[in-house]
């Protein structure tokens, strides 16, 4: 059971740290994948696309990786990419509730669905991990 869960976020990282390295590469590819756009008057934002989205989104992802061929910190690492691909779901859930029907979009719907299938991806092996300890 525990190869399983790990199995399963091992695979969410893996597309979490492909997506920040999408990101890093181009962040215009970033930029339409999230909906927002990098100010042409001030071109450092393509350096926030790099660094948040991509370097941020993808370090995070190979250091769960990292721990999981390690053997090493994985329920740790885990536990903390369930927080924040949840904490994302929940600033999304949020928006839908808080700022108006314009941000009820399929979009948005399609982003919690995500993000919550990635949490309960990454919350596998912590609840493994708690369910099978002796004691």
């Amino acid at each position: 059971m525990e190869m399983i869960a790990i199995g399963i976020a091992g695979t969410f990282g893996v597309i979490g740290a492909g997506l920040g390295l999408g990101a890093m590469i181009s962040p215009t590819w970033a930029a339409k994948l999230v909906r927002m756009q990098a100010d042409p008057a001030n071109p450092d934002g393509y350096a926030e696309f790099r660094a948040t989205f991509g370097g941020v989104f993808f370090f995070l992802h190979v250091a769960f990786l990292a721990a999981v061929l390690l053997g090493q910190g994985v329920i740790g690492a885990a536990a903390v990419l369930c927080f924040g691909w949840g904490g994302a779901a929940i600033g999304r859930v949020l928006s839908l509730l808080l700022d108006g029907p314009d941000v009820r979009t399929r979009h948005n719907y399609m982003s919690v669905a995500v993000e919550l299938v990635a949490a309960i991806a990454f919350v596998s092996p912590v609840l493994v991990f708690v369910l099978t300890s002796p004691g």
